[in-house]
């Protein structure tokens, strides 16, 4: 599930991406930003979609794989990762309220405060999804201890003279 919300999570912006690209050549003169602004239905629609479907999944498969089968700094990560996407995701509903926003219509949402969306909610579980593919390493247990070496004053008082040979 976690590969397939990194599909999802590449995808939606590829797809918002090439969106605005076909503006800019449509339209001489404007930018990225003025072709991603047009917001052509229902394609825009369908790519921010795409990303919170990636998003959800994302921070799904990945903090549940974390938890069960992770380190403790990629748990620790977890918290902060859902708390973000959790803030997005109250705003977007209109639990919360937002200033500029009366919710809840989260494509909206995600349309209206693209920087937003990306940093609560897409690199969050860009970052979920990707710790939990990505392999632990594995922990060698090692004693840390040096081996015992005899010394002569320690083979005396073990109580073998000096002609006496010492084997280990």
């Amino acid at each position: 599930m976690a590969r397939g919300s990194l599909v999802l999570l590449v995808f939606g912006p590829s797809w918002l991406l090439v969106l605005a690209w076909i503006e800019v050549l449509n339209n001489p003169g404007y930018s990225l930003v003025d072709g991603y602004w047009i917001g052509r239905l229902p394609w825009t629609w369908i790519g921010i979609v795409v990303s919170l479907a990636g998003a959800i999944s994302g921070l799904l498969a990945g903090s549940m794989a974390i938890v069960i089968d992770g380190g403790w700094w990629r748990r620790i990560l977890v918290v902060p990762s859902v708390a973000a996407a959790l803030l997005w995701w109250a705003m977007a509903l209109g639990v919360l309220p937002f200033p500029r926003f009366i919710g809840p219509d989260p494509v909206t949402f995600a349309y209206s405060l693209p920087v937003t969306a990306a940093l609560l909610t897409l690199m969050p579980a860009a970052l979920l999804a990707t710790l939990c593919l990505a392999p632990r390493p594995q922990s060698v247990p090692r004693p840390r201890l040096r081996p015992i070496e005899r010394s002569a004053p320690a083979a005396r008082s073990a109580g073998l003279d000096e002609r006496d040979e010492v084997t280990d």
